[in-house]
């Protein structure tokens, strides 16, 4: 009973694990942005305006934001020529009651070149709490005047994918190869006996403790009649 138990743990570990990449829990997250148009090493934020994700599973978000004024547009161009980059501030709030703050940053002159386009990535992990929250903008950079003063804001929600695969027949090639060259004599095996035929060992142990665990019966009747 208990090897069976083992073996169920143990497929339901590895169940869990090809699913990790899949986001068990849905909440809502906020963020509060802020952001600077200086390029001195301390920044002076103002608001900027909100971010609601009402899924965190599907990426469902509002935005509502402030339109940028003149002053801060020339604040924008100044920074773009100065090769400065405009910094953003955002203060997560989940459904679980966490608070996180975020900084991040992206060159100024490509926020002018996209004409105020940009992409709010918010990073979570596999408890639906944010990681990473990161502003990326397409470009190009260019420092003249953007065609609008209001922002177009894109929120992206990523959580973790699933691990990398292992390359399975690969591995089988590259064994089957080293016995071919074993067996042909162009390489010395030095291997113990058990590094050389666990794959035999290993299949025949777990065939012996299943039979056992599947049939006490038989197996505390051989142990009386050995007594």
């Amino acid at each position: 009973m208990y090897l069976s138990h083992v073996i169920v743990g143990t497929l339901l570990c590895v169940f869990s694990f090809v699913h990790g990449s899949e986001l068990d829990y849905d909440g809502w997250l906020q963020l509060r942005l802020w952001h600077a148009f200086n390029d001195e090493p301390v920044a002076v934020f103002t608001e900027r305006g909100n971010v609601t994700v009402s899924s965190v599973r599907s990426g469902m978000s509002v935005v509502g934001q402030n339109g940028l004024l003149p002053l801060e547009i020339n604040a924008l161009k100044t920074l773009a020529k100065s090769d400065g980059k405009y910094r953003l501030k955002a203060l997560a709030r989940t459904s679980s009651g966490s608070e996180i703050t975020f900084l991040t940053s992206v060159p100024a002159c490509y926020l002018l070149g996209s004409d105020l386009e940009d992409v709010v990535t918010i990073w979570l992990d596999s408890a639906a709490e944010p990681v990473a929250v990161s502003i990326s903008s397409s470009g190009p950079c260019i420092f003249d005047n953007p065609f609008t003063n209001m922002w177009t804001t894109n929120v992206v929600v990523k959580y973790p994918d699933g691990g990398p695969i292992p390359d399975t027949a690969t591995y089988i090639q590259k064994l089957e190869r080293e016995r071919e060259a074993r067996e042909r004599g162009e390489t010395k095996d030095n291997r113990s006996f058990l590094a050389k035929y666990w794959m035999y060992i290993v299949p025949a142990l777990i065939f012996l403790l299943l039979s056992s665990a599947t049939n006490p019966e038989a197996a505390a009747g051989a142990s009386a009649q050995r007594q």
